[in-house]
């Protein structure tokens, strides 16, 4: 990114691809994502009956998640949204809606 007479030159680009285009803006707002924030999910995966395991097969087909890996645990444990990486609203309702609909 430049300052230039006519504004802001940045060059766009998209990762994993050759595409590049340097364009002039009269601003820029980037957004940076973030890392997911794991400590809660740290802290109550030991105590689910999961592990925080997700049967991907039975997601896919819309069946419920009997995965069960601690007789013990009191509660199944998920992540969703950016507990799993940086993503929007959109991608944690997505997550949960999925996991919920067979409940």
């Amino acid at each position: 990114m430049t300052r230039s007479g006519g504004g802001v030159q940045v060059e766009l680009g998209i990762d994993g691809f050759d595409f590049r285009e340097r364009r002039t803006f009269d601003a820029v707002v980037a957004e940076m994502g973030t890392a997911p924030v794991t400590e809660l999910y740290d802290e109550l995966v030991a105590a689910s009956t999961n592990h925080g395991a997700v049967d991907l097969a039975a997601l896919l087909a819309g069946r419920p998640q009997d995965v069960v890996r601690n007789e013990a645990g009191s509660f199944r444990l998920y992540r969703v949204g950016d507990a799993v990486s940086s993503r929007n609203v959109h991608a944690a309702i997505l997550d949960a809606a999925r996991l919920c609909r067979a409940v």
